[in-house]
């Protein structure tokens, strides 16, 4: 008896083994995707795909978010295929593909959440004719470049009133509290950084001038959506779900503040300033983007059926 009962104890053991052993196989059969970022809230809608994707029982792939410190970076990772995708000003993405790059544009990143950022004694009032007036601007192809534009247009100002200097994010508020420039146009939270440190104003919302106009976009290599599908459509599902989430104010806080160094003012205010809910791509929308590139003559714009891709979204 006392035989047996240790004979039962060693096939208890065994069997617990071979099962850890399958568990870790599986594990290890997940295909892990790579997508990039830059550390703006406007990527948060990856983190809580993160988040949705770590919570969910026997979940067939991994995420990787991978962090970039600027754009060139994060784009040369992309189009060399170092990484599977990324969260990317839909502008650079846009670009890329006119050059050649194997990438679509599958949702949006966000809605809204664009500040245009003044000096703390200026108004929009205050822009005149025959001044110069120096913004910064995270790179000359982004949404916030054609924003700074159209403010210019619609407040009757010459082409050459604004002059414009690509800068780090993080580096605009303290270059309008030392007056090197008169304001920044940039996404969020650097201009919920800049009013809560007191740096400058907003002058105007993103919405106040061209509305809803599309900034960022998640893009992916064609090589991960043709030859990894059900990956590519497992993800895409979570980021959807993700994007409704987002839009609780409260969640979307915690999980930005897991991830971002500002205090929760600096991102409960960035959070109020963004929403997201359904990213879907829309023709209308990336047109209005589009024809504002091909006005400023930035370049070639590749057409929606080349360049987007909503089905996987869509599906989700």
């Amino acid at each position: 008896m006392k035989k047996l009962l240790i004979l039962s104890l060693i096939f208890l053991v065994l069997l617990s083994a071979c099962t850890q052993s399958n568990s870790q196989k599986q594990s290890d059969k997940k295909e892990t995707i790579k997508i990039g970022y830059l550390p703006i809230t406007h990527s948060a809608n990856l983190m809580m795909t993160q988040q949705i994707q770590q919570q969910t029982k026997n979940a067939n792939y991994n995420l990787e978010l991978v962090r970039f410190n600027n754009w060139p970076d994060l784009m040369d990772a992309l189009n060399s295929g170092k990484i599977d995708g990324a969260s990317t000003l839909i502008e650079l993405a846009m670009k890329s593909k006119e050059k050649g790059s194997n990438i679509k544009a599958v949702a949006l990143g966000h809605h809204e959440g664009n500040v245009i950022m003044g000096q703390n004694n200026e108004t929009i009032s205050d822009f005149h004719n025959h001044e110069d007036y120096s913004f910064a601007i995270p790179h000359r192809y982004s949404t916030h470049y054609l924003l700074l534009e159209e403010m210019r247009k619609q407040l009757h100002l010459d082409s050459d009133t604004f002059s414009y200097h690509e800068m780090a994010p993080a580096e605009m508020p303290a270059a309008l509290s030392e007056n090197r420039i008169s304001g920044y146009s940039v996404a969020e939270p650097f201009g919920a950084l800049g009013e809560k440190l007191g740096k400058g104003h907003t002058l105007k919302h993103g919405s106040d001038v061209i509305p809803d106009a599309y900034c960022c976009a998640l893009v992916l290599r064609e090589d991960l959506i043709n030859q990894h599908h059900h990956t590519a459509q497992a993800f895409m599902t979570d980021y959807k779900k993700a994007g409704y989430k987002m839009n609780n104010k409260k969640q979307s806080v915690e999980v930005m503040s897991k991830h971002f160094k500002q205090d929760k003012k600096v991102l409960k205010q960035s959070a109020d300033w963004t929403s997201y809910g359904d990213l879907t791509i829309e023709k209308e929308g990336y047109n209005k983007i589009t024809h504002l590139v091909k006005e400023h003559k930035l370049f070639n714009t590749p057409d929606y059926k080349d360049f987007v891709d909503p089905t996987l979204y869509k599906e989700g």
